[in-house]
């Protein structure tokens, strides 16, 4: 899964958050504060459905635009990557667990101890 670019990630981040398909008049008018043209929204919402990102629904004249990969499934990506891109994954490993909060802790040891084999324990 190939990282996102600036405006890709804020289209992205757009339709995770929405509560249903959008079209690109949509998305536009929720990113106004960038300054973009219709047609620039147009053409990264079209390049992210041909790489997969999106499905893209016809009514009409208007194209509707949802998430085919999740939020979640992004994020995953992204610390494989990390992991994967690292001289040393064990450091890695490290200051992420340096850095996170004492609740995201304690979440990593309960998925931890839930995905151990009973007998691993």
């Amino acid at each position: 899964m190939r990282n996102l670019g600036p405006l890709e990630s804020a289209v992205m981040s757009l339709l995770w958050d929405a509560d249903g398909p959008l079209t690109a008049r949509q998305v536009l008018d929720n990113l106004r504060d960038r300054g973009l043209a219709y047609t620039t929204v147009a053409t990264v919402l079209e390049k992210l459905h041909r790489k997969q990102w999106l499905d893209r629904e016809q009514l009409g004249r208007v194209w509707f635009y949802r998430p085919r990969v999740q939020s979640s499934e992004h994020a995953a990506s992204l610390m494989r990557e990390a992991l994967a891109t690292s001289n040393s994954p064990r450091t890695t490993f490290l200051k992420f667990v340096d850095e996170i909060s004492d609740e995201e802790a304690a979440l990593l040891r309960e998925l931890l101890d839930d995905a151990t084999p009973p007998e691993e324990r």
